[in-house]
């Protein structure tokens, strides 16, 4: 359920914006915020959500947590303003990282025999990919029902009697995780990458909204330095023996480096698709958000059937098969050119292409964490787990931030913020093709 609720979040909330939007009176940078500033809060705390885990307790962080989203959760849904929404949505972001950690303990404590957990943690990843289709039909639906209340209130109210019966549950039935090893919690380098981060993607959308002024770029400099400063400063800390908020040891992998670099440029597109196109949907073709959480429904049903077979094409394909999957996408992409940024729209056809679009993302979505793991020692799995999700929550919110910055800022913003996804899919595909040849030679 913890991961069942945090991608819920993501992708309800990304259907019923336009809705939200009109109602709150929020600009375009701040309805860019509502999906930005929970990714952020999400991305930048889930290894210090995972040490928090294993110094007090599994059980105890996953009950607290789950308390949390849900009160946050309801200051979303209370919100009267952009600025409440949006600060809500950055704490119920953090709450989701501290405790989608804890589910994945938990069933490893639960499941101690191996193929039992391999199941487990097998529907566990499913429970995700299902929560992504849910969310994008209740978002629509919800954003369409009447009431004497604003009914995208509900997108968020429905986390509490969810919650609540989690926590129930949680306290009668899961025992507590044995605490073998207390982890050292970093503070200063977890406040200071959230800062830098909410800094950063906060001048690129509103430097965009509003015209980039001086103390906007000097800002944006500022910031983008502070991250290459710490984590030059992370990295000389790894060396010298000490504790880092982010472990280093993963990067001393080529593969490793290489599947992340193209991880970045994936991500970028990854959430901005959906962002663009349901505004696109909704704003330009004035599509009901039923309708529109219907048609991003069909997408799910074509990741959810490509997703089921992937494995087995990876294993015996591996890089080339990222690569068919990701052509699969850019081809899906140039199909919503000739089908979606028309005056008029044939609901049959663009079904079709973004089922098919769907497919592409399944094969990549799966394939792309797997074949960062596939190579890497047993014994730094877990830290390149949690490395990975970061940096692609991350990449995820500063995706939407810039690709969606290029969507509003354009009079044919949904013509080229599509090209720029299609050129980042291109740079993805060819940093795999171009060290296909070397992880083939690389020794372990």
């Amino acid at each position: 359920m913890s991961i069942f609720l945090c991608v819920l979040d993501l992708f309800i909330v990304n259907i019923a914006i336009p809705s939200i939007r009109n109602s709150i009176k929020a600009s375009t940078a701040e309805a860019q915020f509502i999906i930005v500033f929970y990714i952020i809060g999400y991305g930048a705390f889930l290894i210090t959500g995972s040490k928090i885990g294993s110094k007090y307790g599994h059980k105890k962080t996953y009950v607290i947590s789950m308390f949390s989203f849900m009160v946050f959760s309801f200051l979303c849904g209370s919100s009267t303003s952009p600025e409440m929404l949006n600060f809500s949505r950055l704490f119920q972001g953090i709450s989701a990282a501290f405790m989608v950690p804890q589910g994945v303990a938990l069933i490893s404590n639960v499941f101690t025999v191996e193929e039992e957990r391999v199941k487990a943690l097998g529907i566990y990843g499913a429970v995700a990919g299902i929560a992504s289709v849910i969310g994008q039909i209740l978002g629509g639906i919800i954003s369409d029902l009447h009431f004497y209340f604003d009914a995208w209130r509900l997108v968020f109210f429905i986390n509490i009697p969810i919650a609540l019966l989690v926590i129930i549950l949680a306290q009668k039935y899961l025992k507590e995780v044995e605490i073998k090893k207390k982890e050292s919690i970093q503070v200063i380098p977890q406040i200071t990458l959230i800062v830098l981060l909410i800094v950063l993607m906060y001048e690129i959308v509103i430097g965009g909204e509003n015209g980039w002024k001086t103390e906007n770029i000097l800002l944006l400099l500022t910031s983008l330095f502070g991250l290459l400063f710490f984590a030059l400063n992370q990295k000389n800390k790894s060396k010298n023996g000490k504790e880092v908020l982010i472990n280093m040891k993963p990067f001393l992998y080529p593969s490793f480096k290489i599947a992340l670099f193209a991880a970045v440029t994936y991500y970028l597109v990854q959430d901005s698709y959906f962002f663009i196109n349901a505004n696109f949907f909704e704003e330009h073709h004035h599509f009901s958000s039923t309708t529109t959480g219907l048609l991003f429904a069909c997408q799910g049903i074509g990741y959810v059937i490509a997703s089921l077979l992937s494995v087995k094409f990876l294993n015996k394909y591996q890089e080339k098969f990222i690569v068919f999957g990701l052509m699969i996408m850019i081809s899906g992409l140039i199909g919503h050119l000739y089908t979606v940024n028309t005056s008029t729209i044939s609901l049959s056809v663009i079904t079709v292409v973004l089922f098919f679009y769907g497919i592409g993302c399944g094969i990549v979505l799966p394939s792309m964490f797997t074949n960062a793991m596939r190579k890497l020692p047993v014994s730094i799995t877990s830290i390149s787990t949690g490395v990975y999700l970061t940096i692609q929550q991350i990449s995820i919110g500063f995706g939407v931030s810039l690709v969606g910055r290029v969507y509003f800022g354009f009079e044919n913003g949904y013509l080229i913020s599509t090209l720029v996804m299609i050129v980042l899919l291109l740079v993805t595909s060819s940093i795999f093709l171009l060290s296909g040849f070397k992880l083939k030679r690389e020794p372990f």
